[in-house]
């Protein structure tokens, strides 16, 4: 049996920890008591160019970020870890519901119903799809060409004859059955 859950919540602790590590390279700025309103900066690398600092507003109420990251994916960002750890806050209190093991596990709660013997299935009367063979590809080698020939294309045999040996600059023959190629 697939255990759903324990794959998922992988990912899961995978994105919370990536988002931990990066939440130490940021800083508090500013605390608002009343509103549980955080401006947060982001440190910068000495080793990178200097530029304005980025500054994020996460609201722990709301649970909103301003990077976006916390309401497109419900999933913690950085900012809202790092404010979090701030006020000593399990920052799992702020994590949407859909990530726990129990919703998780309820998904599959329901069971599936038994599909009657095939000979009791009811004949299908809707439209009959089949794959295109023009468009299917061949295991090995190159894709067949669709491309139409026209009178400005060359007979392959024109192109052969049209081909010369390299030491004489004769046609009709090669290395491999040259004539003189013993004498020499």
């Amino acid at each position: 049996m697939i255990n759903f859950g324990s794959q998922y919540s992988e990912v899961v602790s995978d994105a919370l920890n990536s988002g931990q590590q990066e939440s130490n390279t940021h800083i508090v700025n500013e605390f608002d008591r009343h509103n549980h309103t955080f401006i947060i900066t982001k440190t910068q690398s000495p080793l990178q160019t200097p530029r304005p600092p980025e500054r994020f507003r996460v609201m722990l109420q709301s649970q909103k970020c301003d990077c976006g990251e916390y309401q497109a994916k419900h999933l913690l960002c950085s900012h809202v870890m790092t404010a979090c750890k701030s006020v000593n806050v399990d920052p799992m209190n702020y994590a949407s519901k859909l990530f726990t093991l129990q919703h998780i596990l309820h998904v599959y709660d329901n069971s599936f119903g038994l599909l009657p013997h095939e000979l009791m299935w009811q004949e299908y009367e809707g439209d009959q799809w089949s794959p295109d063979l023009r468009r299917k590809r061949t295991a090995n080698g190159r894709p067949i060409s669709t491309r139409i020939p026209t009178e400005m294309d060359e007979d392959e045999n024109e192109r052969e004859s049209k081909k010369k040996y390299g030491i004489c600059r004769q046609h009709g023959h090669n290395r491999n059955n040259y004539l003189n190629l013993s004498s020499s």
